[in-house]
């Protein structure tokens, strides 16, 4: 029996990384999905299978990077928030050419939405990783002051990689925390 979910991941990822090198070089609005599909060797048809359109590919190729940032800070120590912010931006330290690529095509501020979704999805992460059982009302203080102090971080990380020179994750880590616990 073939491992059919792993094998439709596969092909999810060939065709939004199919998407994500075309933007390199091309306008956006101009690459169609006949391109999309011989960038990764399929055929249009077998795009269609998967997505309905090209703004569902970009969606699910940011979900993928996101999803990539939310493992990325639940396997690292995030106990206080200069932490967090540390990991956060290193993680787009590593991250910044697809970061800029995305600008300069002019579809960073999709990310936008989607970076808001995952954010309850790396709460869930942390929490999970805690020693400590969380009441029902202290489970609710924490994911409220989570969402909190992480939805400006999106418009700072745009700030931010627009940047030259760049801070690096440290200086941003620190005025971050400057931030929020002012």
């Amino acid at each position: 029996m073939r491992d059919t979910s792993a094998r439709m991941k596969h092909t999810k990822d060939a065709i939004a990384e199919s998407l994500v090198a075309l933007i390199e070089n091309n306008n956006y609005d101009e690459i169609t999905i006949q391109e999309v599909a011989a960038g990764c060797n399929i055929s249009r048809r077998t795009v269609y299978r998967h997505f309905k359109t090209k703004d569902e590919i970009l969606r699910y190729s940011f979900r993928t990077c996101l999803q990539k940032l939310a493992d990325y800070i639940s396997l690292s120590d995030t106990n206080d928030l200069h932490k967090l912010c540390l990991t956060y931006f290193k993680f787009w330290e590593e991250n910044i050419d697809r970061l800029l690529m995305m600008n300069n095509a002019g579809v960073l501020f999709s990310f936008g939405s989607e970076f808001d979704s995952i954010v309850s999805v790396i709460a869930d992460k942390m929490m999970s990783r805690s020693e400590v059982p969380f009441s029902p009302y202290e489970l609710n203080i924490f994911r409220y002051r989570f969402e909190f102090e992480t939805a400006g971080f999106w418009q700072v990380t745009e700030l931010w990689s627009q940047e030259s020179p760049r801070r690096s994750a440290e200086e941003m880590a620190a005025i971050m925390v400057n931030i929020i616990e002012k």
